[in-house]
C-alpha cells in the first residue's frame, strides 16, 4: 500500500503482489507529485470507466478494520471468481471496495456480495461470457439497510444514495479486476446497460404487505441478507393509475412483462419491484405474492405454438424446439406462461409513496421445453456478518 495518501496500490486483473514492508498482501506504488493519480488508475485498465477513490494504505486499513470476525485475517480467500478462477481474498474485497466510493460500514455487505456471488446457484461465468449484457442486481434486506443508510423509497434504483450506488459499483469493479469480467475480453455484453455499473437497493420492509424478500426464503426478520439476481436490465415499467382492484392491476402487470425478452419467448426468474402505492392495492385485496405469481401466470399463458418464432416475428421459442422435443399437436396447444415456473417471479416493494408504478428486472430468454420440470427458483444469498 502506498505511504501518501493519494498513491493507490498497485491492481491489476490478477489481483495483487505480496508487498514486504508492511501487513498488507499489496505491492507498494509510490506516484510522483508531478503524476495524476486518476489517470495512472485509468491507464492500468482497472475501472469501470468511470474515476474511482484511490485505495491508500490508510483507506484500505480502514476498510479491513469493520470486517466481520470471519473474515478477520486480509489474506483468507472469500471466493474464487471466474472466468480467471482468481481468489477473491478480503484484501482484494477491501481495495475493491474504496475503489467504489464505499464506506467502510459497508465492507460487511461488500463480502457478503461476493459470497452471494459465488454460491453454486448463482451463473457467475455463465452471467460473465455472454452477448446478453447479464449483471447481478443486488437486494439487502434485514436491519443493516438502516444501519448503512440505504435506500428503498424515492430513486431506490436511481442515483444519489451513496450506499446504494457504491455497493453494486464494488461488486462489478471485484467481478472485473480480479474475475477477469472485462469488456471487449471475456465480457462481450451486445449492449450493456446502467446495470452493468450498479444495481442495488434495499427492501420498503415496512411498507411492504407481504414478508420481507429474505424471510420468504428462509432467513429470520432479525437476518441481514445479501440477495442476487441475475438480469439484463431494465426496468420495463408498468404505469398503472386506474386499476382499483389487484387483479386488473396484475393484469396490467403481465402485459408489460410479457414484452421482456423475446416478445413470444419465455424468460428466466425476473424481479418485480413493486411500488408502495401498488402494493396497496394488493393489501386492500388481500392478495398474497403467490396470487400475483399465479395470476401473471394465467394473464401471460399461451398456446405453445404462439410462441414460437415466425416468419414475421422472429422473437420467440426456436423454431426447431418442437422437433428437438418430439413435440404433439396437443403439446403445440398446450398454454405456456411467460416463466417455466411461478417461482421465477420475484417480488420485493420499493420506492416513492407518489406514483402507481411497477419496475421489472428481466432475467435471459429460456429454452421453451415443455416436457422439462423446472426448479424451483432459490435465490443466491448471503449472511451479512458483523
Amino acid at each position: 500500500m502506498p505511504k501518501a495518501e493519494g498513491a493507490p496500490a498497485n491492481i491489476n486483473r490478477q489481483g495483487f503482489s505480496v508487498s514486504g514492508e508492511s501487513d498488507f498482501y499489496s505491492r507498494v506504488i509510490e506516484i510522483a507529485d508531478h503524476d495524476d493519480v486518476h489517470e495512472f488508475i485509468f491507464d492500468q485498465g482497472i475501472t469501470d470507466g468511470l474515476p474511482v477513490v484511490p485505495p491508500t494504505r490508510e483507506r484500505v486499513d480502514r476498510m479491513l478494520d469493520r470486517a466481520p470476525e470471519q473474515w478477520s485475517n486480509p489474506s483468507a480467500v472469500v471466493a474464487t471468481l471466474p472466468p480467471n478462477m482468481a481468489p477473491m481474498t478480503v484484501e482484494k474485497a477491501a481495495i475493491n471496495a474504496v475503489m467504489a466510493g464505499c464506506k467502510p460500514e459497508y465492507f460487511p455487505v461488500v463480502l457478503a456480495s461476493v459470497e452471494a456471488a459465488a454460491d453454486g446457484r448463482f451463473p457467475l461465468h455463465g452471467s460473465i461470457a455472454t452477448t446478453a449484457g447479464l449483471a447481478p442486481m443486488m437486494l439487502v434486506n434485514g436491519p443493516v439497510r438502516k444501519a448503512i443508510g440505504m435506500s428503498w423509497g424515492l430513486n431506490a434504483l436511481g442515483q444519489g444514495n451513496r450506499a446504494n450506488s457504491t455497493l453494486g459499483r464494488a461488486l462489478r469493479l471485484m467481478l472485473r479486476n480480479i474475475g477477469g469480467a472485462v469488456p471487449g475480453e471475456i465480457e462481450q455484453a451486445i449492449q450493456g446497460g446502467g446495470h452493468k455499473w450498479t444495481l442495488s437497493y434495499a427492501e420498503d420492509e415496512d411498507t411492504s404487505p407481504w414478508e420481507p424478500f429474505h424471510v420468504e426464503h428462509g432467513y429470520d426478520p432479525a437476518d441481514s441478507v445479501v440477495s442476487l439476481l441475475p438480469t439484463t436490465g431494465g426496468p420495463r415499467v408498468c404505469i398503472d393509475q386506474t386499476s382499483r382492484d389487484a387483479r386488473a392491476l396484475t393484469g396490467s402487470i403481465a402485459m408489460a412483462f410479457q414484452q421482456v425478452v423475446k416478445p413470444r419467448g419465455q424468460v428466466t426468474p425476473t424481479m418485480f419491484v413493486i411500488s408502495p402505492e401498488h402494493a396497496d392495492v394488493y393489501r386492500a385485496d388481500g392478495w398474497s405474492k403467490d396470487d400475483i405469481r399465479e395470476a401473471i401466470m394465467e394473464f401471460t399463458a399461451l398456446p405453445l405454438r404462439e410462441r414460437l418464432a415466425t416468419p414475421t416475428m422472429g422473437g420467440g421459442i426456436n423454431e426447431y424446439v418442437p422437433e428437438k422435443y418430439g413435440l404433439s399437436e396437443a403439446d403445440l396447444d398446450a398454454p405456456m406462461s411467460k416463466v417455466a415456473d411461478p417461482s421465477f417471479i420475484a417480488i420485493t416493494v420499493a420506492g416513492s409513496h407518489a406514483g402507481k408504478w411497477t419496475s421489472i428486472y428481466q432475467g435471459i430468454f429460456g429454452d421453451g421445453d415443455p416436457k422439462q420440470t423446472a426448479p424451483v427458483f432459490k435465490p443466491p444469498s448471503a449472511l451479512i456478518r458483523s
